[in-house]
C-alpha cells in the first residue's frame, strides 16, 4: 500500500518466540561467511571468526558481534525496523554483508529488541542508550555510530538530538521513518497509540516537529531508495534534510530499489564515511 508501512505482526509487535534460536543459527552462518575472504560477494569479509555475545540489556534481548581480535575501531548500534528484533542483523543477506564489512574494519556491531514495534518511544530509546553503555564498558571504547533502519530512525533521531549517548560520531539512516504523522489513517496507527500508551506522539516526541537546531553539529548520512513507496522520502527524509542541512553535516546516498532495498545497505560506504568523521 503506497505510503504505508508493512503490515504488523501479531499483537502489534515483532514476534519474539524463537528469536534466540534464529539469532544463533544466523550468526553461525555469519561466522562461516567470515572465513570466505575470497568470496566475490563479500570482499571485505574478516579472516578471523567474530565473537558473538548474547545479552540482556535493560530487560531486552540483545547481541554484540565483535571482530575477534585487536582493539575495536568503534561501536555500531543498529536500530531495527518494523516487525524485527535483535536478530535482524543476520536475518537477511543485505544485513549480513553490511555486518561483515564493519567487522572487517574493526567495528563492534550491536542490536537490541528495542521493545519491538516501539516507534521510537521513550522505552525504546532507553534500551538503545543502555545497549551503547554496555558495549562501551564491554569493549573499552565510547566512539559510537548509529545505523537506523526504517522505524528505527525515530528512536535514533531522538537519541541524537538529545545527545543521550556519549561520543556519537554519526548516524546513518536507511529508508528512514522521520515523521510519525504519516502513519495516521494507516494500519500502523493503532500500534503507535499502543507504543505511546494510548496517546499519539506530538511535539518533541515526533522528530519531524522538533526544531532543526536540536541536531546542530551532528553528522547524518541518508540512504534513500528511489522506488520507496512504504516510507516515502518526500514526506520523511527529504523535508527533514532540507530543514537541518544548514546546522548539521548531512549527506544523501540514492540507492535503487524499494523500501530498505539491499542496495541501501552499503557497508563499504559506511566504513568510508565513518573514517571521514574521525
Amino acid at each position: 500500500m503506497p505510503g504505508h508501512l508493512s503490515a504488523p505482526g501479531p499483537g502489534g509487535r515483532a514476534p519474539s518466540g524463537g528469536a534466540r534460536r534464529r539469532m544463533a543459527a544466523a550468526l553461525a552462518a555469519t561466522a562461516l561467511l567470515a572465513g570466505c575472504g575470497s568470496d566475490a560477494r563479500s570482499p571485505a569479509a574478516p579472516e578471523v571468526e567474530p565473537e558473538v555475545a548474547e545479552l540482556t540489556v535493560n530487560g531486552q534481548e540483545a547481541v554484540a558481534i565483535a571482530p575477534g581480535e585487536g582493539d575495536p575501531q568503534g561501536l555500531v548500534v543498529f536500530l531495527h525496523g518494523l516487525d524485527d528484533d535483535h536478530g535482524a542483523l543476520a536475518e537477511e543477506q543485505k544485513r549480513v554483508d553490511m555486518v561483515e564489512h564493519l567487522l572487517a574494519q574493526g567495528y563492534v556491531v550491536g542490536a537490541s529488541d528495542g521493545h519491538f514495534n516501539a516507534f521510537g518511544n521513550e522505552a525504546s530509546q532507553d534500551g538503545y542508550v543502555a545497549l551503547a553503555a554496555e558495549l562501551a564498558e564491554r569493549y573499552g571504547t565510547t566512539e559510537t555510530y548509529l545505523v537506523a533502519e526504517s522505524m528505527g530512525a525515530v528512536a535514533g533521531l531522538q537519541i541524537l538530538a538529545d545527545d543521550r549517548i556519549p561520543d556519537v560520531r554519526g548516524m546513518a539512516l536507511i529508508s528512514p521513518l522521520v515523521d510519525l504523522d504519516v502513519v495516521l489513517d494507516t494500519p500502523q496507527e493503532p500500534q503507535v497509540f499502543q507504543a505511546f500508551e494510548g496517546t499519539f506522539p506530538t511535539g518533541t516526541r515526533n522528530p519531524a516537529l522538533r526544531p532543526s537546531s536540536d541536531w546542530a553539529g551532528t553528522s547524518m548520512r541518508f540512504y534513500l531508495a528511489t522506488e520507496d513507496e512504504v516510507v516515502v522520502s518526500a514526506r520523511n527524509a527529504e523535508p527533514f534534510v532540507e530543514r537541518v542541512q544548514d546546522v548539521a553535516d548531512v549527506s544523501v546516498v540514492e540507492c535503487e530499489g524499494e523500501h530498505v532495498a539491499p542496495s541501501c545497505f552499503q557497508g563499504d560506504d559506511l566504513v568510508e564515511w565513518f573514517e571521514q568523521l574521525d
